[in-house]
Parts: C-alpha cells; structure tokens; sequence
C-alpha cells in the first residue's frame, strides 16, 4: 500500500530559519532585518508518482484523470471509525486487511480509447464479497451540465461481461444515491463506458463509488484499471426484446398456493412491487395477451415488499417464471426481518429468449431466512428481466442439486492420473476457473463430505492444468449430474499447435451419470501434450471424478 510522508515540517522549517535570521543580524553592521523566505508548500510521497497534487477531486471543474493529483488513497486518510473525517475507504473485506488497494501506475496499454499517462489500479484480493468496492468524496456536490446528464469511465476491460457499477452518493447520508452498471464488450483493451444519471440527480451528490465486477467472486487475486471519469452525454438505450406471450398458466389448485404476483390466483393484498431502495431498476406491468407481467428494465437490484410479514413454513417451494433477452447474471433473494436474514439463489440464465420456470426449495433458505417472518423479495443482476407467477406452494419440487456425491470410484491409484477426486491425488496447480470470458460460475460444493464442481449459468468453462503426457491411459473418467439437462459436450485440448476435440455426453436428469471415454476417441489430440478440458453446455452441472485411466 503506498505511504504518505510529509516532505517538509513546517514548524522546524520556520524554527530553523529565524535562527538563521537572529545570526545574521548580530553579524550585520547596518543591523538590517533579513527578511525570511516564504516556505515551500508542503507535499506528499505517492508510490507511483514523481510529485503529487493532493486536493479533494471536483467533477463539476475537470475531469478526474488519476493524473498523481486528486486522492492519494492513503490508509491515514482511509475513512473509519477511528477516522470520521476520512475521504475515501474500501468496503466487501474483513475489518483491519487491506483487500482492495488502490495504486496510481503507468497506463498498461495506451491507445486510442485513453492515451493517459497515469491510471488508477485496482487490485482485489481472492474471496472477498461479489459487491466489494471503493469511494472517494469530491470537493463539492455534482452539477450536470445541460445535455451532459452521464457520466462516462474508461475502463480497461479483460474480458466481456465484467459488471462495472458506478454510484453517485451523498457523502452525509449514504442512503441517498443513485447508480447505474454498465457491462464491458472489449477484450484486453480500454473502452470507455457511460452511465446515464438525469439533471433532477444535480446539487445532490459528493461521492463516487466504484464496483469494479459486481456479482463477480475473484478465486484469485484480480486487477482492474479505470480512468478519466468525466461528465457526457447519455447514450441512447436500446430497445430490449421482450417476450411475445405469457408464460404457460400454472395448474396447482388455488387452495395449496400463496401467490405474491399471478393472474391465476389472488395475490397477497397490499405488495408494494417497487419500493424505493435507490435502485436504478425502471418496475412496470406489461400486459401479454391479456396477462400481466412484471418488467424490470435495466435492472441492477429490485425489491419487493409485503405490507405484513408471510408464514410460508408450511410450504416447500416458491415458483417463479422468468424470461430475458440480455442478462447475464441474476439472483434472487428470500428475506426475513433482522439483519443478515437475507440469502440469495441463482437463477439460470444461459438460455435467452424463453421463458424459464424454476421452482427452488424453500429448505435452500431456511438455514438463515426465518420462514414464518418473510417480509421482502430482492432481485439483482443486470439487462431487463420480465417475471410471472410468484408464488409459494406445497409441492415438493425436483431437487436442484444432489444429495450426496457420486459412488467413490474403485480403480487402483496407480493406474490413475486424477485431476478432481477427493478418492486420489490431484495434479498439482490445475486452474479449474480460467478466464476464458465464460458466464458461467463455478464453485466447489461439498456434498456428504464429498467435494464437487458445480458451474452455474453454464456457457463453457475450462479447466487448465500442467502439460500431461496421457498416452500410457486408456479412458477419461467423468461422473456428472444435471437437474434438467439432456446433454453436455466435453472437450480433450492438446498444444503446440492447440488440438482440441469434442464428444457429446447424454445426461439423464436428477441421478449422478458415470462415463469412460476411450482417448482414441479425442484423435487427433496429441496424447502427449495434453494441458485443457473444456465443458461447453447450458443450465445447472455438477462434475466430479475427473481422472485418466489405464
């Protein structure tokens, strides 16, 4: 983290000077004063700068460029509680560790996009919270020029998909903001994203924060890049797709449901389905063929709240129907009264332009939402999402997940290269979560004391791992399951040239699957050089067992 060091001490400075004064006037004849010099002004060391300009940043008067002047994001000037007077701070990370710093550095790729000399980095550490992030105050409340209601970052993007959220905040009262997030499109190079606020948003706010990957958990150490947040003009939104028909009709019988939003039964009285929470989430009832559904258009996080808390204990599920053109990620969260009495459950969004219906076990909650005091829904994620038939019902649905791991595998360990197995010794090093710009997210599960992989929202997923010379071994092992998927397809990779080879797998849903793949199967993928697997599919898998065998 950088350090900040007073250049000079004005006091010894002044002490020192009129010393020097009091000797030359006892060895002046004339006995003439010497007049002292003006001091030079005080300053600050900030890694990565020669010299450095510390003011308070003001977005109404110049860009800020992170050109070494505006904030040094010192940690004496971190805010805290032992520092209220503080102009910046970080938040998503354990208290007293520094998990997301920010540097001034040298530009990693100047071109056209930013040919700026400095930028802002920023690095995260591994597993802190998908929301975490950074603030700084500005010196004065944000004034939107006429026909410049946005603001505009350059944001140097790795891959498409990174979720950039930009806040503008009352830095008296946090309640009072609002924010917009943007989705990158470039690979490895800066673009400039733009976030459209309104002029009723002027003389409100004094405070920037900055998600760099909303929703996004690092499995390593990341850096982001940003710079020249300036004022702009909106960009024009382009009209989503939305859905042409409702979905199908729900058939339970009105006696065994309790439905919060549905044509097909008699809501829960009194829902306010858009209160104010500072969201940027545009709510609206968009009749289909005489059926009506909710429409949250460009959404980043969406309450609901019953007007008196509901007792659903003695249901099982709750349903929801759900159709998107454009979103990538989305969550949606069951919440009791308390704090914390909140949990989230992803919702697959790999297939788009159809309606999708889930019904997720309410058991998947319970073990911190108090299901006899629901008080709130929450929705977050992004793009416009439309919704139908919200409601709780006593049927027990179709498990999401497995109970338990697949049946341990039984061949001896010397005839074994195994790169996921709690049953043998794994390949050292292997990147089971490359960035490869997938949607998918990936996570290790443990089932039963078993550990397995889980990718949600699957597009493809990688796994790399040390060059393997696999041509003594005969098959590759997978065990899978799937709630609702027929088929998966499985790549073998070799390099030097880059050979890969795919075999499409069936999946019977809802049981664990056991598959050997003869490796004369992947020709012509050198077996000798064999360093990637790749998953390419749709929804909910779970993977264990991977392993070559003789």
């Amino acid at each position: 983290m950088k350090k900040i060091s007073q250049l000079f001490n004005t006091k010894q400075l002044f002490l020192f000077a009129s010393a020097l004064t009091f000797i030359a006037c006892s060895n002046d004849d004339n006995n003439e004063p010497i007049i002292d010099a003006e001091p030079e002004p005080v300053g600050v060391v900030v890694e990565g700068c020669d010299s450095f300009t510390e003011a308070l940043p003001s977005l109404n008067t110049a860009t800020i460029d992170f050109e070494c002047n505006g904030n040094p994001f010192s940690e004496e000037g971190a805010l805290s509680d032992a520092n209220l007077n503080g102009t910046w701070g970080r938040f998503g990370g354990a208290a007293g560790v520094e998990y997301l710093e920010l540097d001034y550095v040298d530009n990693p790729n100047p071109g056209t996009v930013n040919s700026s000399s400095k930028v802002l980095k920023i690095e995260e550490d591994a597993g802190i919270e998908p929301w975490a992030g950074f603030f700084f105050n500005l010196n004065e409340k944000i004034i939107f020029p006429a026909g410049q209601e946005a603001i505009s970052i350059d944001v140097h993007s790795a891959a498409p998909g990174q979720n950039v959220l930009l806040k503008i905040e009352d830095s008296s009262n946090s309640d009072n903001f609002k924010e917009a997030t943007v989705t990158t499109t470039a690979t490895g190079a800066w673009e400039k994203l733009i976030y459209n606020f309104s002029a009723e948003d002027s003389n409100k706010y004094d405070r920037i924060v900055i998600i760099a990957a909303i929703n996004t958990t690092n499995s390593a150490e990341t850096t982001y890049y940003i710079d020249n947040i300036a004022f702009s003009t909106p960009v024009a939104v382009e009209e989503v797709s939305s859905p042409t028909e409702a979905p199908s009709a729900p058939s339970l019988d009105a006696a065994d449901v309790m439905s919060v939003f549905s044509d097909s039964y008699t809501d829960v009285a009194g829902t306010d389905f858009n209160p104010n929470w500072g969201q940027s989430t545009q709510v609206s009832t968009v009749d289909l063929g005489g059926n009506s559904v909710l429409k949250y258009a460009g959404l980043n996080y969406q309450g609901t709240a019953f007007a008196s808390p509901l007792n659903v204990s003695e249901y099982t599920s709750i349903h929801i129907d759900y159709w998107t053109s454009d979103s990538t990620t989305l969550n949606f969260f069951l919440i009791s009264s308390g704090e914390g009495k909140e949990k989230a459950k992803a919702l697959d969004v790999s297939s788009l332009g159809e309606w999708k219906s889930v019904d997720i076990a309410l058991t998947d909650f319970s073990d911190v939402v108090d299901l006899a005091d629901v008080i709130q829904f929450k929705v977050d994620g992004n793009g416009t999402v439309f919704f139908d038939n919200i409601y709780f019902h006593g049927e027990t649905p179709v498990a999401s997940s497995p109970a338990a791991g697949p049946e341990a595998p039984t061949a001896a360990a010397e005839d074994v290269l195994s790169i996921f197995s709690d049953s043998y010794t794994d390949v050292e090093g292997t990147n089971f979560n490359p960035d490869w710009g997938q949607s998918t997210q990936v996570t290790t599960e443990v089932l039963a004391d078993n550990s397995v992989l889980k990718y949600t929202n699957l597009n493809y997923q990688g796994t790399e791992f040390t060059v393997q010379d696999v041509s003594a071994y005969n098959t590759i092992h997978l065990d899978y399951w799937s709630a609702d998927q027929t088929t998966v397809d499985f790549f073998l990779i070799s390099n030097e040239p880059t050979t890969e080879v795919k075999k499409t797998i069936a999946i019977t849903p809802g049981e664990w699957n056991s598959i050997d793949i003869p490796l004369s199967e992947f020709s012509p993928v050198e077996l000798n050089k064999v360093f990637q697997f790749k998953i390419v599919g749709a929804g909910t898998i779970f993977f264990d067992n991977f392993y070559f065998k003789k």
